[in-house]
């Protein structure tokens, strides 16, 4: 796909193509983790963002930290590709480490900037392209991303920098959302064939209503899926690899929350959850 924009960040300039400047549209219209629970709430404020941890953590995505050790990077630097508003970067953040973020939306600059302030809390945020990462070759001990690099063109890429920005025998935590899962599954049936949205918008518009706040027609995000065995491949230069699939709910299955008791969500997790998380040493 040809080039379709550019912009700076802090001196870099960086290609974006239409997918990308859907995501900017898409996430700067409405910033990760926000929605209508959040009405009455000043944006911005304290209780707006620590809002929006509490569901993030308590409700929506209670796997997270069953899965992910946010105290893991303490005394170490840790980059978040993708770094939204800046919830989980501040958590590693609070458990130590010397975080690090970029991310080429401006609404998630400017909200994570803000929250980090609201916290009295210090980080360095970029707005930077994931596929040419504005930092040194071998600078950190982690780099984390979460839902993001799903919505990109050249994950390939991305991932290669991810590399490139580890320290040798450095991790990468790598989320992404998997092709084999319940949720998706009910998706296509759903809101695909059963409200006909597969036929009206395409496989592509349909996949990119997932994402809260976009249409499939005016706000288009690109939303891809992965196996493991695919992202076994493509994290091939790296040394050693672990998996796990994460985030299950009995929701994610038609009727499931009347038929199905909550002592099976465990058991579904690991085999049909909705990310397919990669633990990547260098």
């Amino acid at each position: 796909m040809s080039p379709e924009h550019s912009f700076v960040a802090k001196g870099v300039l960086t290609t974006v193509n239409k997918d990308k400047l859907e995501a900017q549209k898409q996430w700067n219209a409405t910033p990760c983790g926000t929605g209508d629970y959040l009405a009455g709430i000043e944006y911005g404020s304290l209780k707006y963002f620590d809002e929006i941890r509490r569901s993030r953590y308590e409700i929506t995505d209670t796997w997270m930290k069953k899965t992910i050790d946010f105290n893991m990077a303490d005394g170490k630097k840790l980059l978040e590709i993708g770094h939204g508003i800046g919830t989980d970067l501040l958590t590693f953040c609070e458990g130590g480490a010397e975080v690090y973020g970029i991310d080429i939306t401006e609404e998630h600059h400017k909200l994570a900037t803000l929250n980090f302030k609201q916290h009295n809390r210090n980080a360095v945020l970029k707005l930077c392209d994931s596929a040419n990462i504005d930092f040194p070759s071998n600078y950190f001990d982690y780099v984390y991303s979460h839902g993001v690099l799903h919505h990109t063109p050249d994950t390939v890429r991305c991932i290669s920098e991810a590399y490139r920005v580890l320290k040798p025998g450095g991790l990468l935590v790598l989320s992404l959302y998997h092709t084999y899962s319940a949720f998706l599954l009910s998706w296509i049936i759903g809101q695909g064939l059963i409200k006909r949205k597969l036929f009206k918008l395409g496989y592509r518009g349909l996949m990119a209503t997932i994402e809260h706040g976009a249409d499939g027609i005016n706000i288009k995000p690109l939303v891809k899926t992965y196996t493991k065995r695919q992202l076994r491949v493509i994290l091939g230069d790296f040394s050693k690899v672990n998996f796990k699939i994460a985030h299950f709910r009995r929701e994610h299955i038609p009727y499931g929350s009347i038929f199905l008791p909550p002592v099976i969500e465990n058991w579904f997790e690991r085999y049909i959850g909705w990310y397919v998380v990669a633990f990547a040493v260098k």
